[in-house]
């Protein structure tokens, strides 16, 4: 997706523009549409300059309208890993 393309969706979108800003920076830090970011919340809170609560919320309002999806990943002994962020 290009930087136009990508634009236009966003201007579209009835999100915040907490969560334009979010689901922009993502696709930078994946390379692309077809990419995917392993993430933690915390750590892209403290990279975007928003709160943990905001990205929380902003990335489920994009997982709702079906721009991204959220993975849940765990290791072989069942800890938590960072979510898998994946672009649709």
């Amino acid at each position: 997706m290009n930087d136009l393309t990508r634009y236009k969706l966003l201007a579209e979108a009835k999100v915040p523009p907490a969560a334009k800003l979010l689901y922009s920076y993502l696709m930078d830090r994946a390379g692309g549409r077809h990419g995917c970011v392993l993430l933690s919340g915390k750590k892209l809170a403290s990279e975007v300059g928003l709160s943990l609560s905001t990205v929380r919320r902003n990335l489920h309002r994009l997982q709702l309208i079906g721009l991204i999806r959220i993975t849940a990943r765990y290791s072989e002994e069942g800890i938590r890993l960072t979510n898998q962020i994946t672009f649709r």
